[in-house]
């Protein structure tokens, strides 16, 4: 790797992670991307709310048809909702400034492939992908296989993680509103808002099983110090190996509430499936390196909207993580920064994607 690719990449996540914007607000990071862009000639075909997509065409073919497409994502995660404070602590900062660069290295480096560079809005808030799909499915574009990678804590930087199948889990996640009886003075006697919230944890806790998982987050209340609370707001997760199981669990929580509440489903993300076929493909690749070591992931009950591609599209899909260890600190959290190391391999792995399927194709 040449030492410009090295400054390039930092600098661009320097710049990144100093500019944490929400999900379909991303305006200054869309910025960014087109003036990178813009110098080396890469035509965009698309930027609204959906983000930016770039086309590179490279050989003779299906105007509208790509060999291969990379998707990285624009927003950073809300760490706060109630004060709407937002971080790069999910790597998103990373994977855009590793497919800038990938972007750029294609473009000066010329391949004989057409190649989709997919800048997607909105992964942590939901609904980014969806307005992809709608898209490429609304102007015929279609696609032989799709890469996105993830930074992951849990791994050093020499390490990339893959399986076949099913490798993340399928999300539902709900706002509850519970529109409690009004008991006026907290020295009424009644059922509290605290133990009817205790009540319901517990309810969520019984439905989980080894390949599910329910969890509530971010509970608040109206009310005062000496004003019994009359609302009582949560969100609620449900993970598990299909979506169908997701449903029915949400049910059973929404069957044993006795109160009168408003439901908002707020994400609900397919099961995330890599392609069998091409898992082996580039597990055979990357294992051919020296530089890199592949181990298989185990089945993670973390989402990603990458999973819309392969539901909503024809295409075959391939998720990935990369190493990301930095001191302990988990990503998700306000101490994560995405260690050099990990942005040089990041690149390196998608570039030698690149230059094997360039290899494949054209001989």
């Amino acid at each position: 790797m040449n030492k410009l690719v090295s400054e390039q990449l930092f600098a661009h996540y320097k710049w990144l992670h100093q500019q944490p914007e929400p999900g379909f607000s991303e305006d200054k990071t869309k910025d960014y991307v087109k003036q990178n862009l813009h110098k080396v000639n890469l035509e965009k075909i698309s930027d609204g709310r959906l983000g930016l997509i770039y086309q590179y065409r490279g050989r003779e073919g299906p105007s509208k048809h790509f060999d291969l497409a990379f998707r990285s994502e624009l927003d950073a995660v809300e760490i706060n909702e109630r004060d709407q404070i937002y971080y790069h602590g999910c790597g998103h900062d990373a994977h855009t400034s590793i497919q800038l660069e990938l972007a750029t290295y294609v473009a000066q480096n010329k391949p004989n492939l057409n190649i989709l560079f997919i800048f997607q809005a909105s992964e942590e808030k939901y609904g980014g992908a969806i307005e992809v799909c709608k898209f490429l499915k609304k102007n015929k574009i279609s696609i032989s296989k799709i890469y996105a990678l993830h930074v992951t804590s849990d791994l050093h930087s020499n390490y990339v993680s893959i399986n076949k199948g099913d490798v993340l889990a399928a999300g539902l996640t709900c706002r509850l509103k519970l529109l409690l009886k009004d008991s006026g003075h907290v020295s009424q006697h009644g059922e509290s808002a605290a133990r009817l919230f205790a009540k319901l944890v517990l309810l969520s806790e019984k439905l989980n099983e080894p390949d599910f998982h329910c969890t509530i987050t971010n509970f608040s209340s109206n009310g005062s110090h000496n004003v019994s609370p009359t609302e009582l707001s949560f969100n609620i997760t449900f993970r598990g190996k299909t979506a169908e199981k997701c449903k029915i669990k949400q049910q059973l929580f929404l069957n044993q509430l006795n109160v009168e509440y408003q439901n908002e489903v707020v994400m609900n993300y397919p099961v995330l499936h890599n392609n069998a076929a091409l898992y082996d493909w580039v597990y055979q690749k990357l294992s051919q390196s020296e530089v890199i070591k592949v181990v298989e992931t185990p089945f993670i009950f973390s989402c990603d909207d990458f999973s819309v591609y392969g539901k909503e599209l024809d295409v075959a899909t391939c998720y990935f993580f990369i190493g990301a260890y930095n001191k302990g600190h988990a990503i998700h959290t306000q101490e994560f920064i995405t260690p050099k190391a990990t942005l040089l391999r990041g690149w390196y792995v998608m570039m030698l994607l690149v230059e094997k399927e360039n290899e494949r194709i054209n001989g």
